[in-house]
């Protein structure tokens, strides 16, 4: 019993103490400084190299973000408006790899017209993502006007999903697109014929919505 009664004190202290610190700017500054300079030590010589350096405030490019999955370094610079590079060949990798739904809407909502150089519907379509997918589908679903301006579907991402989707996500984008020009009509059984995965499902599924309109 009287060692806990130390022990709680001690902890109290040691709080005390770590907050005295942390709100002494002089020493909070101090410390940064120091951790900046200190050298890492590293297991091989090919793991030294000068971006082991890097400080959050300088990682401004989207690809390095996702490719080292720093997604928590993504969110708060996009929640804090912090200047991030987006080009139009690292979109597509950001949609296929992103699993946070509260990111996908932080870049929706702040970065669409970078995410609309690229076909965002189409890239979702053919990825593995099913979070990044149903997240847009769900978008249009909720709001149609947005086939007009940030989401449009095109025909050849309908005809994609035919030759290289399941049906649930063709059924998706004509449920949401229903209005399909009449070559992509004549040759939607064509199409499904190339589907090596889902080919007699699919066939099914395009004879079905042939039939509706």
């Amino acid at each position: 019993m009287e060692k806990m009664e130390i022990d709680k004190k001690n902890n109290n202290k040691c709080e005390e103490l770590f907050w005295k610190v942390i709100r002494n700017k002089y020493l909070f500054n101090y410390i940064f400084q120091v951790l900046e300079t200190m050298p890492i030590e590293f297991d091989s010589v090919g793991k030294y190299y000068i971006g082991n350096r890097i400080k959050f405030k300088h990682i401004k490019n989207l690809d390095w973000m996702v490719n080292h999955h720093q997604w928590e370094l993504l969110r708060d610079k996009l929640i804090s408006n912090q200047y991030i590079c987006i080009n139009i060949e690292m979109i597509s990798p950001f949609l296929m790899k992103c699993k946070d739904e509260s990111i996908l809407e932080l870049m929706f909502e702040k970065k669409i017209t970078e995410l609309r150089q690229t076909n965002i519907i189409d890239i979702c379509i053919n990825s593995a993502n099913e979070i990044s997918r149903n997240f847009f589908l769900s978008k249009l679903e909720k709001n149609p006007h947005l086939l007009k301006t940030s989401l449009p579907i095109y025909q050849s991402t309908i005809k994609n999903s035919i030759s290289n989707s399941t049906p649930k996500i063709f059924e998706s984008l004509v449920k949401i697109q229903p209005i399909l020009d009449e070559s992509l009509k004549e040759s939607c059984i064509q199409y499904a014929l190339y589907n090596n995965s889902h080919k007699i499902e699919m066939i099914k599924s395009v004879k079905k919505y042939l039939e509706i309109i």
